[in-house]
């Protein structure tokens, strides 16, 4: 049961990013289970039961990866938001390295995953990237009189064409080798300008709900009944001081 220990204190995480732990830890689990199959003799009924357990609770993202099929009921499978397939990938810890070692599919579907979540990232790339006006040179060589003796040198400024969200998540999938997420974005913000749009938007959900019950947990204890007059502004302040202490 460690596996399953360890993966429930990376979702649980309160200062840092949890949500790209969700995929590659139930693939992970799922992948641990199916090699402990054949290894087992007197606990084979409960491997199973896990794995059938593990399964139905996250559905969606063995349908999203290709490892199981759409219900015919028509109901939405539980995690199947594209959100937990683009954050895994956005995680230079996990990339798409998840889906080499921990789909348990066919080469040519792990292919067709790939691409898929590729698709999605550069869907939602797109979306946020704000169009750029475009000034030619004339342009510039009026807007740029009286800005001084050397103002001609800086002008004819081009736009970088290696910047495409397309070359960009080309370039991260190549860098992204097991780096802590905060500190990477941290550092190639502009290196990757569309990328990490992405990833601020995709990396800042939450796993679970669990950072916020210890929320209301801190309350309670500092609200006890020897302080029934604190103010609720006081109370507000010494919940966030406890919260977001170093």
């Amino acid at each position: 049961m460690n596996p399953f220990g360890e993966a429930t204190d990376l979702t649980q995480g309160e200062k840092i990013v949890t949500i790209s732990s969700v995929v590659p830890s139930v693939l992970s689990l799922n992948h641990h289970l199916e090699k402990l199959k054949p290894q087992v003799r007197f606990l084979s009924s409960l491997v199973r039961s896990l794995q059938v357990s593990l399964k139905k609770r996250f559905g969606g993202i063995f349908i999203n990866v290709k490892m199981a099929t759409l219900t015919q009921d028509g109901t939405t499978a539980p995690f199947s938001d594209p959100v937990y397939l683009k954050a895994a990938a956005l995680d230079p810890a996990f990339s798409l390295m998840w889906i080499d070692h921990h789909v348990l599919v066919s080469l040519e579907v792990k292919a067709e995953v790939r691409e898929h979540v590729k698709e999605l990232i550069l869907r939602e790339a797109v979306e946020t990237e704000q169009p750029t006006p475009c000034v030619d040179e004339e342009e510039q060589e009026s807007l740029g009189q009286g800005e001084g003796l050397f103002a001609a040198y800086h002008k004819r400024k081009k736009k970088d064409v290696g910047t495409t969200p397309a070359l960009q998540l080309s370039h991260y999938l190549h860098i992204a080798d097991g780096q802590n997420v905060l500190l990477f974005w941290a550092m190639n913000m502009k290196v990757l300008p569309s990328l990490f749009k992405v990833a601020i938007r995709v990396l800042a959900v939450p796993a679970s709900s669990a950072p916020v019950e210890r929320v209301f947990s801190h309350g309670g204890i500092i609200l006890r009944p020897h302080r029934a007059q604190m103010s609720d502004r006081l109370l507000t302040n010494l919940v966030f001081c406890k919260c977001n202490a170093l």
